[in-house]
């Protein structure tokens, strides 16, 4: 809440009530300040307290990229790379700095792209302002604001900072993004309650929120990180993002490779040593060993994938910001829903006209005066209304929320003509009506309230001259005219889309800052339906986790939902084991989107910093483009535990390959630049091709995976067996008895042309379907017919010997052959055995 946090020379007096709690006498005293502004000596005093905006992008890039390098395993791969450089193995340690830089890039990315979210609250705000200081008016940049200016605003202002309003004159401001409200919210003098909602505070002027009418000036209470914004900011910044089953499950992979590593470079020399090998030699085979163990390539493989798959995802209107999205979103169990801007365009249309509907509408339009219309009501009136007759305008009485009315006087041929407009109870209350007319109208409303509408009332009053007294004698004795009933009407697909999500075990709570009636209404017309209609704020607070919990089980609608609540809601969800989805387009829904699992923001419509805080962004507004990102995350994230798997059984076989010869004293079949090759096509190559796979027809006929479920589960240790069997049974016993027969080089040669073979045979046993036809994924026989080309030059042409690869004899082609048929028949067996296919 808007609070002052600076005065003057005296310092700042703290206090519990807030500044739209109290008379605007108080605040001007508590802020040390005036109407006629500070003086130039008061603001020298005074400090602005600014938004932090962060490093600069050099120093960032900078930054995260040393942050990234000093990781253990990173560390460890660094000192590999300078011993290789000191026994001089160049070729190895160009191979080896190669994969440190690569990966130290794509992780300081990955960072500094989620560190954005503060910068954006920049875009929210003015350049400059307009103050009034020491009886002048004068325009300073928003940097230069202290508290206790006097701002002065009109329509089409952005607001620069919080301020306490102390003078309106039909003043009126956007506040959709901050709120949830889709009307115009008009703005006044007079203090309100202390438990007044946000949506509610009418004394109030909000950073970052638009003038849409009128004019008037408030005096600035708070700036930067404390204003209503700025607190919104600080609760983004707080959140933490929770860890995914693939990050945990990666954060236990780096601590096992980090042991295992380490043990080799220090038990593989010293066995050698004890044996009575070269030092120099024993030193180096650790190193190659250490080189293989570490899962170096991984986080590529993972982005690779995520930025194929986020290729796709865009073709359908889905940019994916953050990589863990792409595992989550398809696992999403709950989305939390915004209203305003979400679910519906917000912009209002007329859905209902009672009474004389060109009377109503004319009458409607003209009680703005001659102002333009920038308020969505008014807006829409005049559109509806068409072209007004042509009459002298004489007397406008702007909207306040306190008589919540406007009318506007006009020259009439038999005098004058006051068109009025308001709240109907407000209105109502200057007609000239009896009292069962009166009720009647009220039960009207009640009934067209309760489906959603928001509801004005048009009342006219003909004179024979102009009325005096201002707004008091004109709007009195009214003849009441009608109504008009107007609604945000729900975004295309909508309610195709919420129960597409149902049938794919994805459930729909909607969580609005609007009013509790236009929420239900919206909810309904969407789909979702409750046993009962949550209210934010204080009787949200009054709920225990446990008994908030209770009533979320199933589809929910919560109406005057704070940031607060919103965030709170997400994390009652997580700790019970929920994947939580947000959707929001605005600033209030910044908190949430962050804490979600799978943020989803508006791209169109959607703030800056609601999109920089997302996961994914919906290019083109539209809610039913939620379905095709939940199928298709779920489709990437089938592809990328295939990919992991893949890669992670190679990785287990090439660290036994290299580790069983140098336990019995002989050559490493692989150095680290063969590990290189070979791994280009385990990683780069299998990504194209795993994720260039279609989306499998049932994908959304199923519940989604259990977000309580490791992601290195029986399954997936099942799929990681594979490959591993697989190539171990392939390389180990062709590469030792070609070793035996033909010495070091052409054992090599044979190990690669095993290698690649099996290689592509597990990969194409781990698809979701193997039998698909090559011109569904040409990736795939692609990157295969690739593999195999690259092993026959590697082991059967003079071209290998750049790698120390003597090519292989018609008797070691033999030996070799036999090795890669046995492990490309347990790929073959062992897909089947394991029933990979049904369960990845």
């Amino acid at each position: 809440m808007a609070r002052a946090t600076c005065a003057s020379s005296r310092g700042a007096r703290a206090t519990a009530v807030p500044v739209y709690a109290e008379a605007l006498a108080v605040v001007w005293e508590r802020v040390a300040s005036r109407p006629g502004g500070l003086e130039p000596e008061e603001i020298a005093q005074r400090h602005t307290d600014a938004v932090q905006t962060g490093r600069g992008g050099a120093a960032a890039a900078l930054g995260e990229i040393v942050e990234s390098v000093l990781e253990p395993l990173q560390l460890l791969l660094v000192v590999v790379g300078v011993l290789s450089a000191i026994f001089g193995e160049l070729r190895d340690t160009i191979a080896i700095f190669s994969v440190i830089v690569l990966v130290s890039a794509v992780e300081a990315v990955s960072e500094i792209r989620a560190k954005r979210a503060l910068q954006a609250l920049r875009d929210l705000s003015a350049p400059s302002a307009l103050v009034r200081r020491a009886g002048v008016a004068q325009e300073v940049a928003v940097g230069a604001l202290v508290i206790g200016d006097v701002l002065l605003v009109q329509a089409g202002n952005i607001i620069a900072a919080d301020a306490r309003v102390s003078g309106a004159d039909g003043l009126a401001t956007d506040e959709s993004r901050l709120t949830g409200e889709p009307v115009a919210a008009a703005k006044g003098l007079e203090p309100v309650d202390a438990d007044t909602p946000l949506a509610e505070r009418s004394c109030v002027l909000y950073a970052g929120t638009t003038v849409v009418g009128g004019a008037g000036e408030g005096v600035v209470v708070a700036m930067g990180k404390d204003t209503e914004i700025g607190r919104l900011g600080r609760l983004v910044a707080q959140v933490k993002e929770p860890p995914t089953p693939l990050q945990g499950a990666m954060t236990e992979l780096a601590r096992a490779a980090l042991i295992i590593a380490v043990t080799a470079c220090v038990l593989v020399p010293l066995l050698g040593v004890i044996r009575g090998q070269p030092v120099r030699e024993m030193l180096l085979d650790g190193l190659t060993l250490a080189f293989a163990t570490i899962p170096e390539e991984l986080p590529i493989l993972v982005t690779v994938l995520v930025a194929l798959g986020g290729l796709r995802m865009a073709q359908h209107g889905v940019l994916l910001r953050r990589l863990r999205a792409a595992e989550t979103v398809g696992a999403i169990t709950v989305l939390l829903a915004d209203k305003t801007g979400t679910l519906t365009e917000n912009r209002l249309v007329i859905e209902r006209v009672e009474g004389d509907r060109a009377r109503v509408l004319a009458t409607g339009a003209a009680a703005h005066g001659t102002a333009a219309a920038q308020d969505p009501v008014d807006r829409a009136l005049v559109k509806a209304a068409g072209q007004p007759a042509d009459r002298q305008h004489l007397a406008r009485y702007p909207f306040d929320p306190v008589r919540r009315r406007e009318s506007a006087v006009w020259r009439d041929p038999g005098g004058a003509w006051v068109a009025v407009k308001g709240a109907p109870e407000d209105v109502l209350e200057a007609c000239a009506i009896s009292e069962p007319e009166r009720s009647s109208v009220l039960t009207r409303v009640t009934r067209l309230a309760d489906d959603g509408l928001r509801l004005i009332a048009v009342a006219e009053r003909h004179l024979v001259g102009v009325p005096g007294d201002g707004a008091a004698g004109a709007e009195t004795q009214l003849e009441f005219v009608g109504l008009v009933g107007f609604r945000d009407p729900l975004r295309a697909g909508v309610s195709d889309a919420v129960a597409k999500l149902a049938h794919a075990g994805v459930r729909t709570i909607v969580v609005s800052g609007d009013h509790p009636e236009t929420v239900t209404a919206a909810a309904r017309e969407a789909g979702v339906s409750a046993a009962e209609l949550l209210h934010g704020g204080a009787p949200l607070d009054a709920l225990d986790d446990d008994e908030l919990a209770g009533h979320l089980r199933g589809q929910a609608v919560i109406a005057r939902a704070t940031p607060e609540d919103k965030l709170r809601l997400v994390r009652v969800l997580q700790d019970r084991g929920e994947a939580v989805g947000v959707t929001g387009d605005g600033v209030n829904d910044a908190p949430a989107l962050a804490a979600a699992n799978v943020g989803i923001a508006m791209g169109g419509r959607g703030t800056d910093l609601a999109r920089e805080t997302s996961d994914l962004v919906l290019v083109d507004d539209a809610y039913p483009t939620i379905v095709g990102a939940v199928q298709g995350g779920r489709a990437l994230a089938s592809q990328l535990r295939r990919a992991v798997a893949f890669y992670l059984g190679a990785k287990i076989a090439l660290v036994v390959v290299i580790a069983v010869p140098l336990a019995l004293g002989l050559p490493a079949p692989f150095h680290p630049v063969h590990i290189v090759v070979l791994e280009l096509f385990m990683d780069v190559g299998a990504s194209i091709a795993f994720v260039s796979e279609p989306t499998a027809p049932a994908t959304m006929d199923r519940s989604p995976r259990d977000p309580a479920r490791r992601f290195l589960d029986g399954t997936q240790l099942s799929a990681i067996a594979l490959p591993a069997t697989a190539l171990t049974v392939a390389v180990l016993p062709t590469f030792l008895i070609i070793h035996a027969r033909s010495g070091a080089g052409m054992a090599i040669a044979a190990a690669v042309a095993a290698w690649l073979p099996v290689n592509v045979a597990t990969a194409w046993s781990l698809r979701a379907r193997p039998g698909l036809s090559w011109r569904r994924n040409v990736a795939f026989p692609v990157w295969a017919l690739t593999a195999l080309v690259a092993a026959f030059v590697l082991s059967f042409t003079r071209a290998g010997a750049a790698l120390g690869v003597t090519p292989l004899t018609p008797s070691s082609l033999l030996v070799t052959a036999a090795g890669a048929a046995a492990g490309v028949a347990i790929a073959a067996t062992g897909r089947v055995a394991l029933a990979l296919s049904r369960r990845l």
